[in-house]
């Protein structure tokens, strides 16, 4: 590869022709050692973009990589990464990831984007703002700030963009790498009706603390806990069973492909037998992954139900996606909500890779999973019965997914 050679014949020149420094050959060094990882660790980087156009992408940032300042690097190198392109969600730069040696910082609002407008669904001291819709962020409409950021954010279809760039819009770092701030000092928000808050960034080990749903860097934002419905009441719960509808459902919430699953398969075993009952509702609707082989005592389960129904949204990810492949292949789910975010075959199982001229690390996917059919064209898996979660049904407490759930059970 042609950056390759640029990078390997040695320190570059300053314009003046003088060697320069060694803090900024450590600098070029970045894309070098983040080519080299690619190459090693990733099974096929180049399944999306080519290898010509990476490598030109990548030898136009080495060139001009010395000259920029930190946060224009942090950009950049996000950018080049999500050249990767879909199914490759577990490759990039993740701003909440605490193997950075530099820490960054987000403006500590926790915004989600509904089919209405993007909004405050959390922050941290500030529970006034939380309800309130996001017009601008440091002046620049969302709709606008979206574009600029969306190039930086990994993603394995649309879905897991749709979920992490309200994430990456509130990075500190980030706006001012894309010149949307002068510093990475407080900002102004401008909320719906005119109304505008200043709020100054924090550490992103402070902003991950105050939401314990965001327990891994690369998981997808989804929505976070909440006094009701029932769904994010207990969203933080590994798994939990109950009955709904008088008996009639047996409805089972899989948060996290963490442990085993041999205790929720034997209690939907249990249930699933009894007199009245019609339907079994598997919900991985906060599933943003984890470890997929843990999830084969329930697989069996589901299997053995032939039609269950599923609960899917954006951050349905990762592990979460492979146990969507595996029971899809053997059964005849039927899955409700939204598209999913993690795809049918993905990359993923990152490796950390130090990019110690910025201070960051990167994370580049290693194993390809392809639990689907080798030939599959889907990014993500798409409902039978499509339901969006509005901001007024979730600030209201109401859940239409799981309302329409209980529609597929016979009366």
């Amino acid at each position: 590869m042609a950056v390759l050679a640029l990078l390997l014949a040695g320190c570059a020149s300053g314009e003046s022709g003088a060697p320069t420094s060694t803090t900024a050959a450590q600098r070029a060094g970045d894309i070098r050692v983040l080519l080299e990882a690619l190459e090693r660790v990733h099974p096929d980087p180049w399944h999306e973009v080519s290898e010509a156009d990476f490598g030109a992408a990548a030898d136009e940032l080495a060139a001009r990589y010395a000259a920029l300042e930190p946060d224009e690097r942090l950009v950049e190198l996000m950018r080049l990464l999500a050249l990767l392109g879909e199914r490759d969600g577990h490759s990039g730069i993740f701003p909440l990831d605490p193997a950075h040696e530099r820490e960054l910082s987000l403006l500590p609002v926790r915004l989600y984007d509904f089919p209405d407008g993007l909004y405050v669904v959390d922050a941290l001291d500030r529970p006034d703002l939380v309800g309130a819709r996001v017009e601008a962020i440091a002046g620049v409409p969302v709709d606008e700030l979206r574009e600029l950021v969306e190039p930086l954010v990994p993603r394995d279809n649309a879905q897991s963009l749709r979920a992490r760039l309200p994430q990456f819009m509130v990075v500190a770092e980030v706006l001012h790498g894309l010149r949307v701030t002068e510093s990475i000092g407080p900002a102004e928000v401008t909320l719906a009706g005119g109304e505008t808050v200043t709020l100054a960034p924090v550490p992103a080990s402070a902003y991950g603390a105050a939401f314990p749903d965001l327990f891994h860097p690369m998981v997808p934002a989804g929505l976070p806990q909440r006094s009701e419905p029932a769904y994010l009441a207990r969203r933080l719960e590994d798994r939990w069973l109950t009955t709904l509808d008088g008996g009639r459902v047996v409805y089972a919430a899989y948060n996290v492909t963490l442990g085993s699953t041999s205790h929720l398969a034997a209690e939907l075993r249990r249930r699933t037998p009894r007199p009245g009952v019609e339907l079994v509702v598997l919900d991985l609707r906060h599933n943003p992954g984890g470890n997929n082989t843990t999830y084969g005592p329930l697989l069996e389960e589901l299997v053995a139900l032939r039609d269950p129904v599923v609960l899917v949204s954006r951050t349905t990810f990762s592990a979460a996606a492979n146990l969507l492949a595996e029971l899809e292949g053997r059964a005849e789910p039927v899955f409700v909500g939204e598209p999913s975010g993690g795809s049918p075959n993905l990359y993923g199982d990152p490796v950390e890779v130090a990019l110690p001229g910025a201070g960051l690390t990167a994370q580049i996917a290693g194993v390809y999973w392809e639990l689907a059919a080798a030939d599959e064209e889907r990014l993500a898996f798409d409902p039978d019965v499509p339901v969006e979660l509005t901001s007024a049904d979730y600030f209201a407490g109401r859940d239409p997914v799981l309302k329409a759930a209980l529609r597929r059970a016979p009366r």
